[in-house]
């Protein structure tokens, strides 16, 4: 691997389910979610704070910017054979104090065919990601110059929201009314038509808002979603939860196995779909991993390998 990597990582565990490299030049997140996993463990003081600030030893957004670019540069070989860079895990890259600095970074990676995906609770930010993604030509047409744009760099950009349904959960985030919206607005660019809309459906705090988020977002043009329960340190939270005043019953397997037959109903022909580990932990507590394997076997459930911008 060779020297210590400054802004970008290498993402192990339930986060790897999401990208193998992620881009995260700041620590800190204003949208206060309450089931954060950077809330609680060890790195809780160092990761959850609750305002995005630069890493230490980071100067300003522009040091920021010629160090992310000089690791993606010599590792882009690697980060392309992996499926791209995710933005971030450490932050949300389209809030107001990060977003100038994510898009920077990721229009210039994508330039350089490095596939990028991004995940928020934010909103209003498509228009400079598709502006910056797609590339201006100048075409002379007798004495006039014209500006038209090459949109197949828009292939290598997948917008992604986090869909709980539970605003009461994410205080200080858009609603998720909001980024349903916002989904929908992103085929209203020009060139909009060649990003590629996802949802992260985690953590679902309870079924039916889950499969409402789901049902909704299929409206809106989604066209992939991730799906996980709740976990700790990566683990699956057995129990019933809460989060101060808001509780929750435990996940039954029976009201997942009810879950997983509507999502893949309704999804059906319209995206893909894919389960993560913990709603394979959730399953295995009664069936076998094979078992599992027949559970989830629909046409267009897909593994941990498959992507986005190429299909495998």
């Amino acid at each position: 691997m060779g020297k210590t990597l400054k802004i970008l990582s290498r993402p192990q565990g339930n986060a790897e389910e999401y990208g193998r490299w992620s881009v995260n030049p700041y620590l800190g997140c204003r949208n206060g979610c309450l089931y954060c996993y950077l809330k609680s463990g060890p790195g809780a003081k160092t990761l959850g704070g609750n305002v995005a600030t630069l890493k230490k030893g980071v100067v300003n957004d522009e040091h920021a910017f010629h160090l992310a670019m000089a690791e993606i540069i010599e590792h882009r070989d690697e980060i392309i054979r992996d499926g791209g860079l995710f933005m971030t895990f450490t932050s949300d890259p389209c809030a107001e104090e990060t977003r100038i600095l994510f898009v920077r970074i990721g229009a210039d990676s994508i330039h350089k065919g490095i596939p990028v995906t991004l995940l928020t609770k934010s909103t209003n930010f498509c228009r400079e990601w598709i502006c910056l993604v797609r590339t201006p030509i100048l075409t002379r047409l007798g004495r006039d110059i014209e500006s038209e744009y090459y949109y197949e760099h828009l292939r290598s950009l997948a917008i992604g929201y986090t869909l709980t349904g539970h605003d009461e959960l994410e205080p200080n985030a858009c609603s998720n009314e909001q980024r349903i919206k916002d989904m929908a607005h992103v085929k209203d660019f020009e060139g909009g038509e060649n990003v590629h809309l996802w949802a992260s459906v985690e953590p679902v705090i309870d079924f039916p808002s889950s499969l409402d988020m789901i049902y909704q977002a299929l409206n809106a043009g989604c066209q992939h979603f991730k799906i996980g329960l709740l976990t700790n340190n990566t683990r699956l939270v057995r129990k019933p939860f809460e989060f101060g005043e808001h509780k929750f019953d435990a996940y039954k397997v029976k009201d997942c196995l009810h879950f997983i037959e509507d999502v893949m109903r309704i999804t059906d022909g319209k995206a893909t779909v894919y389960w993560k580990q913990s709603v394979r932990d959730l399953l295995e507590t009664i069936y076998t991993p094979a078992a599992v394997d027949d559970l989830l076997n629909y046409p267009h459930s897909v593994g941990k390998d498959w992507s986005m911008f190429n299909d495998k």
